[in-house]
C-alpha cells in the first residue's frame, strides 16, 4: 500500500503529524506501509493568482507548474492519499486552502476516481465539522473516495491515555475498512456533485474552456457517474432530479446583498 499524507500544518510534528503516526500504526498491523510525507510549509507553492490559465488551458500552464506537477504525480503515483490540516479559524490552515485553490481545476476534470483519500483535522475545542467537510467536498469533487476521515482534540488526544486508545481503536476499524472495500457505490453526496459539475461542463461548451472537451473525451455527459460503479435505481432517479435542478441553479448571475 502507497500512501502519500499531504499536511497543511505550519508545524511538522504537530496534532495532525500525531494522527498520521497513528494511522501508519493501523496500517502496519495489516501490511507494512511507508508514508510518504509533503510538508506545504517547506515547498514553495506560492498563492493562486485566479489566472484562470488551468481552466482555458490546462494545468500545465500554471505560473506554479514546477511545485504543482510534483504535487499531482505524487497524488497519482499512490494507493491512498491523507490530507491533514489543524482547524484554524474554523477552516483549514492558509498552506491547505492555497493547496486546494492551486487543484480547483480538479473540480471540473477530475481523475482520482480509484484512490482513496482519507481527511485528517485536529482543534483546540471546535471547527472540526466544517473543517472536515470542507476537504471532504474537495476530495470527492477530485474523484475521491473517501476512506475515512479522523478529527480529534489535541490536546485531549496528548493527555488523555483513554481517548487517545479510543481514537486507536477507531483508526484500526477505518484502515481494516479500507483494506476490505476496494471499491464503493457512489454515494448520494457524489452523485449531486458529478451532476453538478456535469450541468457546469456542458456550461462551458461555448466559453474559452476546456472542461466541455475533457468531459466529451471521457463519455461523461452520457452516464450517470464518473465510473462503471453500480447505481442503484433510487440513485439514479435522485441523480437524475438532482441534474434538472442544477441547470437551473448554476448561473454565472449570482447576486447576494443585504
Amino acid at each position: 500500500m502507497k500512501v502519500t499524507a499531504i499536511l497543511g500544518s505550519p508545524r511538522k510534528k504537530g496534532d495532525c503529524f500525531n494522527v498520521i503516526e497513528m494511522l501508519q500504526k493501523s496500517f502496519n498491523r495489516v501490511e507494512e506501509t511507508q508514508i510518504d510525507y509533503i510538508y506545504l510549509n517547506d515547498i514553495e507553492l506560492g498563492f493562486c493568482k485566479s489566472c484562470l490559465l488551468c481552466y482555458t488551458k490546462g494545468e500545465q500552464y500554471c505560473p506554479h507548474k514546477e511545485v504543482t506537477t510534483m504535487l499531482l504525480n505524487k497524488m497519482l503515483e499512490c494507493d491512498v492519499v491523507i490530507f491533514a490540516s489543524p482547524v484554524y479559524e474554523q477552516h483549514v490552515t492558509a498552506l491547505m486552502k492555497n493547496f486546494y485553490d492551486n487543484f480547483s481545476f480538479m473540480f471540473h476534470r477530475p481523475r482520482f476516481f480509484h484512490k482513496r483519500a482519507i481527511l485528517v483535522s485536529s482543534t483546540g475545542g471546535s471547527g472540526l465539522k466544517e473543517t472536515l467537510s470542507y476537504m471532504k467536498m474537495c476530495a470527492i469533487g477530485w474523484g475521491f473516495q473517501i476512506a475515512g476521515t479522523v478529527g480529534v482534540c489535541g490536546a485531549t488526544l496528548k493527555t488523555d491515555e483513554a481517548y487517545k486508545q479510543n481514537v486507536q481503536n477507531n483508526i484500526n476499524h477505518l484502515v481494516n475498512n479500507l483494506f476490505k472495500n476496494k471499491e464503493s457505490t457512489p454515494t448520494l453526496y457524489q452523485l449531486a456533485m458529478f451532476r453538478a459539475m456535469q450541468s457546469k461542463a456542458l456550461g462551458s461548451s461555448k466559453k474559452k474552456d476546456i472542461s466541455f472537451e475533457y468531459w466529451k473525451e471521457h463519455g461523461w455527459f452520457e452516464k450517470e457517474y464518473y465510473t462503471n460503479a453500480k447505481i442503484s435505481l433510487f440513485k439514479k432517479i435522485y441523480s437524475r432530479f438532482i441534474r434538472k435542478i442544477m441547470k437551473k441553479l448554476i448561473t454565472t448571475k449570482l447576486m447576494i446583498i443585504r
